[in-house]
């Protein structure tokens, strides 16, 4: 299989655990949200990286969610510093 097809796999791939996780949302608890997208943001980022597409901004970015992203199991508050501290990185690497 040549790149451009695994690469296009690799994304019907992740559009089809979007999918399935946006019909999932309708009856999972409302915090699920935020980490499916998280999820999916971190999942983009192993594609791209997997491309040698990726940035050292977004690797780090990568690393951060990987630390995370479980959080909204524990506290709300907590999960939502998180996903805040997580903007504050996008932005302050976007430099």
């Amino acid at each position: 299989m040549d790149e451009r097809s695994e690469l296009a796999e690799e994304f019907y791939e992740l559009v089809g655990f979007m999918v399935v996780s946006a019909r999932g949302l309708l009856d999972e608890p409302h915090t699920y949200g935020a980490f499916r997208l998280i999820d999916a943001s971190q999942r983009l980022m192993d594609l791209l990286r997997n491309h040698n597409m990726s940035t050292t901004a977004l690797d780090r970015v990568s690393e951060a969610i990987d630390g995370g992203k479980t959080l909204c199991m524990e506290s709300e508050d907590t999960f939502r510093d998180f996903l805040d501290s997580l903007a504050v990185l996008l932005v302050s690497d976007s430099d």
